[in-house]
């Protein structure tokens, strides 16, 4: 079929395909992934490895003209402490002195990898307490008009990001999620997902819920989170219907239903359960300071010069590595194809 003409002189741009990476959860998914991997020397190279190998995986599968990769600095998580003083106890994250990796391999092994993609022009930002989460959100937020998104990471709270033109790909589950197949991955539909956290919390965040409370237990009380957009003084009042109806045909309360309605937690939250959750899950309102958004928007305006920059560092890397060994002598200059043809896309204007 022939394309239509542009109507009233309008210029139609270019798709602009972006692909937003959560360093710290890929890293973390090739570390942990990878733990057998070594080079002759003995020396674990399994972070870089599998990290690379990820993003290469990645590269072939969709043509993408611009990545950037956001890692978490030592106090990334921060604002959202100040908000609520559990927020990440359980991961070992401190707030007061900085959080590094407790092992010196994986320190060194995330140094090397900035260094690989610095060389291919792939663009990486790092800010002290703002998190690669809500650089990402961020980013959506502000996409271009001709711009379609693919975000690589293992966190759920991203669900609430997917739109016509922004994707996930969850590294866990090795699978894209977008509009089309959301309820495949998910019990609720993708404008009830603040909604679902805000209630049963978080518990890779260390945030508490309602008690008794779970994603389960919450779609077999209101089906309808499934079903269509809810509001939490929906799911209150629901709750109270729910609990009269019991009691009018003499059956016990719900103990769930009522901690809903008494705001009931284990957490520090309180009586504020339900507002403090909901500014820690809240992505269409990404906790950013004034010096995070300039570096971002100079990261995303501005041009990289090529400062040195040579895939052929990239392969002296590999072979310092012992990733020439691992991928296979005779295929490891190859392996950098991909990352070849993305430094020639990156110059291309949108």
């Amino acid at each position: 079929m022939a394309k239509l003409p542009p109507k009233n002189g309008e210029i139609r741009k270019k798709i602009q395909n972006t692909l937003l990476v959560d360093g710290n959860a890929l890293f973390k998914t090739a570390f942990n992934g990878a733990k057998n991997c070594y080079n002759d020397q003995g020396r674990h190279i399994g972070g870089i490895y599998q990290f690379m190998t990820t993003l290469r995986m990645l590269l072939t599968e969709d043509t993408y003209h611009r990545v950037y990769v956001f890692w978490d600095g030592n106090f990334s998580g921060l604002l959202r402490y100040q908000i609520y003083e559990d927020y990440k106890k359980d991961r070992g994250k401190d707030f007061i002195n900085g959080t590094q990796p407790s092992d010196p391999s994986e320190l060194s092994q995330r140094k090397i990898v900035w260094d690989y993609l610095n060389e291919m022009y792939i663009r990486q930002l790092k800010h002290p307490i703002i998190e690669g989460d809500d650089f990402i959100a961020y980013y959506c937020l502000h996409k271009k008009s001709n711009e379609k998104i693919t975000i690589c990471t293992n966190d759920r709270d991203m669900a609430q990001l997917v739109t016509e033109n922004v994707r996930i790909y969850f590294l866990d589950l090795k699978k894209y999620v977008d509009n089309s197949n959301f309820s495949s991955y998910f019990c609720y539909i993708k404008n009830n997902a603040r909604l679902v956290k805000t209630i049963c919390g978080d518990d890779s965040d260390s945030i508490k819920g309602i008690k008794g409370i779970k994603e389960k237990t919450l779609l077999n009380h209101f089906p309808e989170i499934g079903e269509r957009t809810v509001t939490i003084d929906e799911v209150i009042a629901s709750a109270q219907n729910q609990l009269t109806e019991r009691q009018t045909k003499k059956k016990p309360p719900l103990k769930v239903l009522e901690n809903i309605i008494n705001r009931t937690t284990e957490g520090v939250q309180g009586k504020k359960i339900f507002e403090i959750n909901h500014k820690l899950v809240d992505l269409s309102s990404p906790m950013m300071t004034q010096d995070g958004i300039r570096d971002l928007r100079e990261l995303i305006d501005g041009t990289l010069d090529d400062g040195g920059r040579d895939l052929k560092r990239v392969l002296e890397y590999m072979k310092r590595d012992g990733m020439d060994k691992v991928i296979g002598e005779h295929r490891y200059p190859d392996y950098l194809i991909p990352f070849k043809e993305l430094i020639q896309r990156e110059q291309i204007q949108f």
